[in-house]
């Protein structure tokens, strides 16, 4: 979904965004509902600042037990946009803020409202997902998901405990 910048009126625009499952602007992610988002966006000279909200649901793979299961997503957007050529112009090194992690750059006189979605969606997405937060995962041994039952392997243990070990079983010999 594209917004020509000379769209974009004095007082901003708003945009409502709906993204079926398996559009473009959602690669790499497995959403399962269409994705809903309402964004706010004014210019300010050559910048573009896009506020709002997106939301959906996403189907991930648990980080723990590796079983499927589905999140859903509320992002709060909030993004500063500014043309290419003004990265260019800025390209020495210099040390990133935290509100430098806020800033895109774009090409052209127009915006993809539906990739800055797909991206916040994205973003939004845990580095290890988990199905539940007491999830216990598999047992590395034989593969059984703990969370599921417990299985029979005995847990491992560090090698330099063996020496503590055998002195309390000494000790339970007495």
């Amino acid at each position: 979904m594209l917004v020509h910048l000379e769209d974009i009126l004095p007082e901003g625009i708003e945009v409502e965004v709906y993204l079926e499952p398996g559009d473009s602007a959602l690669k790499g992610l497995d959403v399962v509902v269409p994705v809903k988002g309402t964004f706010r966006i004014n210019r300010t000279g050559h910048q573009v600042l896009v506020r709002g909200r997106v939301s959906g649901e996403v189907k991930l793979e648990c980080a723990r037990c590796l079983q499927n299961f589905t999140a859903q997503f509320d992002e709060l957007v909030d993004i500063e946009l500014r043309p290419a050529g003004e990265l260019e112009r800025t390209a020495h090194e210099h040390e990133l803020v935290s509100g430098d992690l806020d800033i895109e750059f774009f090409r052209g006189d127009a915006l993809d409202i539906g990739h800055l979605a797909g991206e916040q969606i994205t973003l939004a997405i845990p580095m290890k997902p988990l199905c539940r937060e007491d999830c216990s995962g598999i047992c590395p041994g034989c593969g059984a998901d703990r969370s599921q039952a417990d299985c029979a392997c005995e847990p491992d243990t560090d090698p330099r405990w063996t020496a503590l070990k055998d002195l309390k079983d000494q000790m339970n010999r007495k």
